[in-house]
Parts: C-alpha cells; sequence; structure tokens
C-alpha cells in the first residue's frame, strides 16, 4: 500500500542516519511532561476547588496556602500550572484597567523539592531555601548547598522574598522529599505573620505523591500549609482515553493511530500505573516512535506491547535509582551474586558480598560496611518494595529454619547497573568468589 506523503511525510530527501521512512508524530512538544494543555479535561470538580485558592490573589487580597495530594500523573502538576498560566494572564489584562496604586503584582517561585538532595541523596528544608534564594538570585550571585548556619539561609532567603513585590507565590513540587524537616514548611506560610517579610504577601502550594506524607505532618504545620487541601483522584480508563485521544489528535499525524490505539494504551495505564495520564501519554509517545523506527505507517498493538515493556523496564530502574546508597549496595552485590551463580543466598553470603561493595568504594565514600543485622533492615525493606524476594525454608526440629534473597521477576543485574550509571556512580567490579555459606 502508498503512503499519504500528505499525512506521513517520507523522509527520503535528506540524507541521514538519524531520518526515519515516515513520521507519525506531527508535534512531540505536545507528548512532553512540561507541556500545558489549553483545556484539563476530566478534573472540573478539583480544578472548581483549585481555582477558588488563585481568586484572592487575582483581587488583590491576601493568598491562601494550599496541599496538593494524589498518585503520580493524576493532573496536580498540570492544573497547577494552567491555572497560574491563567492567573498570571488575567491580572496582566486586569492591571490594563486598574490606576498604577491599585495594580497587582505576582511573583511566582516555582521548586521541585526533588532537586534539592545532598550527598546521601535527601532533601531537607535548608536545602530548599538554598534553592529558592538562588531561583531569586543571578548566576554570578548564588550561595553553596554547604557553608552557611541554617539560620542565615532563612534570613537570606526572607531578604530576597521581601525585595520583591506584591504577592508571592512558592509552589514546593514533591514537597514530601523534604521529610521530617519541616522547618520550611512550618514558617513560609506565616512568614508576614511572624514578621520575617514586611512587603509582600507570601502563599504556599505544596504538591505530593506521598499519602503518608500529609498524614505525618505535623499539627502546627497542617495549620500553616494545609489551609486548603485538594485530592486528585486516580483516572479511570475512559477518562485515560479522553485525555489521550486530545493530545494524539494535536501530536500525532491523521491516520498515525486509531480508537483501538487509544483504548490500549488508556487501559495498560489504568491496570499498570493507577489511573496515571503521564504513563498513557509516555506510552502514546514511545509507541509512535517504535513505529516510526519499523517504518509502520499506523502504531499497531505490537508497538505499543514492545512500549509498555521499554517505560516498564525504565521505571524499575528510576525506582532502584531512588533508593540510598546503602540499599543500592546490597542490591550490587546481589547482582555480582547473581552473575556468579551464587543465588538464593542466604542473609550470611549477601553481607560478605556486600561488605566487599562497600570497600570498594571506601576510597571515595569513606564509609564502611553496616553489621548484619544493620544490612538485613535494609534487605528487608527491600524486599517490601519488591525489588528482592525471601525464600523460607523449614526442615523441621531437626533440620532448622533459614531464609535466602534473590533477585524479584522485575531485577535483574543490568538494571542495577543501569541505575548506578544514572546516579552518576562508577560501576567497579567486585570478585564475589570464595564468599563461604
Amino acid at each position: 500500500m502508498l503512503m499519504d506523503t500528505s499525512i506521513f511525510p517520507i523522509m527520503d530527501d535528506v540524507d541521514s542516519i538519524f531520518a526515519d521512512d515516515v513520521e507519525l508524530i506531527r508535534n512531540a512538544d505536545v507528548l512532553e511532561e512540561d507541556y500545558t494543555p489549553d483545556e484539563i479535561l476530566c478534573r472540573d470538580d478539583v480544578l472548581q476547588q483549585y481555582t477558588s485558592v488563585f481568586k484572592p490573589i487575582y483581587k488583590g487580597r491576601p493568598p491562601q496556602n494550599a496541599f496538593l495530594y494524589g498518585d503520580t500523573g493524576v493532573g496536580k502538576t498540570a492544573a497547577t500550572k494552567y491555572l497560574r498560566e491563567n492567573l498570571e494572564r488575567d491580572i496582566e489584562r486586569k492591571n490594563e484597567q486598574l490606576p498604577e496604586n491599585e495594580q497587582i503584582t505576582l511573583n511566582v517561585v516555582w521548586i521541585n523539592c526533588e532537586n534539592f538532595t545532598t550527598g546521601d541523596h535527601k532533601t531537607s528544608s535548608y536545602q530548599v531555601a538554598v534553592g529558592i534564594v538562588n531561583r531569586l538570585r543571578d548566576k554570578g550571585n548564588r550561595i553553596t548547598g554547604t557553608g552557611y548556619a541554617p539560620q542565615d539561609v532563612y534570613d537570606i532567603m526572607y531578604e530576597e522574598l521581601d525585595d520583591l513585590e506584591g504577592t508571592v507565590l512558592v509552589i514546593l513540587d514533591e514537597v514530601d522529599k523534604i521529610g521530617n524537616d519541616d522547618t520550611l514548611l512550618y514558617e513560609l506560610p506565616r512568614s508576614r505573620d511572624i514578621g520575617y517579610v514586611e512587603n509582600v504577601r507570601v502563599g504556599v502550594i505544596g504538591i505530593s505523591n506521598d499519602y503518608t506524607f500529609r498524614k505525618n505532618l505535623s499539627p502546627k504545620v497542617k495549620d500553616s500549609l494545609c489551609e486548603t487541601e485538594i485530592k486528585f483522584p486516580a483516572y479511570n480508563a475512559t477518562e485515560l482515553s479522553d485525555i489521550l485521544s486530545a493530545r494524539a489528535k494535536l501530536a500525532l499525524y491523521e491516520g498515525a493511530y486509531t480508537e483501538e490505539t487509544i483504548s490500549l494504551c488508556s487501559a495498560l495505564a489504568y491496570q499498570e500505573a493507577s489511573g496515571s495520564a503521564r504513563r498513557a501519554i509516555r506510552l502514546l509517545r514511545r509507541s509512535a516512535e517504535i513505529a516510526e523506527e519499523n517504518g509502520s505507517e499506523q502504531v499497531e498493538e505490537s508497538h505499543i506491547r514492545q512500549a509498555d515493556k521499554d517505560l516498564e523496564y525504565g521505571n524499575i530502574v528510576e525506582s532502584i535509582v531512588d533508593q540510598d546508597d546503602e540499599k543500592l549496595y546490597i542490591l550490587k552485590a546481589l547482582a555480582h551474586l547473581d552473575k556468579a551463580g551464587l543465588t538464593p543466598a542466604r542473609t550470611r553470603t549477601i553481607h560478605a558480598a556486600y561488605s566487599r561493595v562497600v570497600h570498594s568504594y571506601n576510597t571515595t565514600t569513606g564509609k564502611d560496611p553496616l553489621t548484619q543485622r544493620g544490612m538485613f533492615n535494609h534487605l528487608s525493606k527491600l524486599v517490601m518494595f519488591g525489588f528482592v524476594n525471601t525464600i523460607d525454608h523449614n526442615k523441621g526440629v531437626g533440620g532448622g529454619q533459614w531464609n535466602e534473597h534473590e533477585f524479584s521477576d522485575d531485577v535483574n543485574p543490568q538494571k542495577v547497573k543501569d541505575a548506578f550509571e544514572d546516579r552518576n556512580l562508577e560501576w567497579l567490579d567486585v570478585d564475589v568468589r570464595g564468599i563461604k555459606e
């Protein structure tokens, strides 16, 4: 069958190893995570509630604080960007009709707390405060993440905020990464009441994927941050189809996909990612890329199935990357044991391999191995997270009881190695021969 080149551009006029024979993606930006649609679909109830949080700013009144929570990919960030853009546009229009002394000034500081981690892969109020300071300063005048007393950093942050005008809206995305250090979450929403700022009004919006983080907030922080709480529920399969259809219409050429394409991508995202629109959109994009690579005129089921496998691989690697150093060392020990044919392995065998791994990085980290009991606590967490399986052995009264451990079906040595590389950690070869049971 000949292709209609008005629908699928054929790249035969370009001699490049990077070109495909056919292109199905018309506008890849629409399938990116940072894309803000002109309309937020399937979120009418939460949008109405969320709009009320922004109304006081539009009216020139003190801002509200809000806490948003829900699973990954349910529209929290997209809705926030959408309302922010609309608020800034509408304020600009309103100011055109107001005298200069009555005009509204809005400054937005958007911080992703996950980006401000220390060497031990943890985030603190201190590090996020440093991030806010540096977001407000020019490159040549930024401060480092070490060397300052915490109160000095907070003082600098409030000085920078107070140098702005009107309302300052601080959006803390992935706010749960701050963990137990809630100093910033308590003080920032109350900064004007406390007297830390005089010239501006500060509003704070916290966005979290972690339900337990909200429950574990101290009462004083809840009073400050959670003035309004908005829960974003997971999308159902029909809602995912509606969202994906709207994106596909803008992103792909006509004829590059079918209703079955949308339905399968939506169904897989609903089943495997708790109704995540982000997963559905990623799946559609990767499916279209695979179809292009294969020279196909249309996204087919086989392309979607392969894309699903690709994304699942990446998700596991990302999850491993998120683990602390001790858990990474344990997974590395299991990877070496697995490649040597020594799994499933008993706890003491894993500890011996883990100790060799830690010693191999000692010149860089200066860390010593944990005791077997200390390591076992981390190993138990890896079992709970689904990275490791435990096999129970019971030989009765005379034979004894013991446990062995091995990778779960979702994890293998290559994924662990990829995670190390994503964390910019060198993959050192560790000899586990000679480890005795």
